[in-house]
């Protein structure tokens, strides 16, 4: 198969440089607009842990959680580039909160991230919220643990799939990159200690497949 295409760019500080050299790198892999115009866009953050986590009593954003101004020049170049609609996803444990107030917590300014297009939404996907039922994926090949997960529909009914990555330390996984940023996408709701809340069981398949 060939190999995909690679950008890499450089910014000495979060300022508004920040969308212009995205707008460079999303030329260089081909293009922005065919692959968002029209279309629904999930875009998975990176903010694991709480907004009052702080490393050296840093900003959330320079430590371990994406930085907002990334976010925005995202959302704002997406829907510049004919995105229908931009969902903003990330799962937290506080049911009472919207993800908005959850970003408001570390000092964020969300209403610059809701303006940066049209059509942008949030949702704390660590609940079923207004959702009927949880979306399945299954396994591919041969699991050894699970056939399968359930995690919010958000995660299923969209176009295309961003996940947001960001370079960081981390003291269990050490440098941390897309796939740590993907943690999270399963509700701990079903899967926590004290789960059960939203259905009675966990609907995973134990993945017997593979001999275990």
């Amino acid at each position: 198969a060939p190999a995909g295409r690679v950008a890499i760019g450089l910014c000495p500080e979060y300022n508004r440089q920040v969308e212009t050299v995205l707008a460079t790198m999303f030329d260089q892999i081909g293009g922005l607009q065919k692959l968002v115009s029209g279309k629904t866009v999930a875009i998975k953050l990176n903010m694991t842990g709480s907004p009052d986590m702080r490393f050296h009593n840093m900003p959330v954003e320079m430590t371990q959680w994406v930085h907002p101004v990334v976010i925005g020049a995202t959302v704002a170049l997406m829907g510049r580039a004919g995105a229908k609609r931009i969902r903003l996803l990330e799962s937290h444990p506080d049911g009472a909160a919207s993800l908005q107030e959850f970003m408001a917590a570390a000092g964020w300014d969300v209403n610059a991230i809701a303006n940066a297009a049209k059509n942008v939404e949030f949702e704390n996907t660590n609940y079923l919220a207004g959702h009927k039922a949880y979306a399945r994926f299954m396994v591919p090949g041969h699991p050894l643990m699970y056939a399968g997960y359930e995690t919010n529909p958000s995660y299923r009914d969209n176009d295309l799939m961003v996940s947001m990555a960001k370079l960081k330390d981390h003291r269990i996984c050490g440098v941390t990159l897309s796939m740590k940023n993907m943690f999270g996408i399963l509700p701990t709701t079903i899967y926590a200690m004290d789960a059960p809340v939203d259905e009675p069981a966990p609907t995973v398949v134990p993945g017997n497949r593979a001999g275990m």
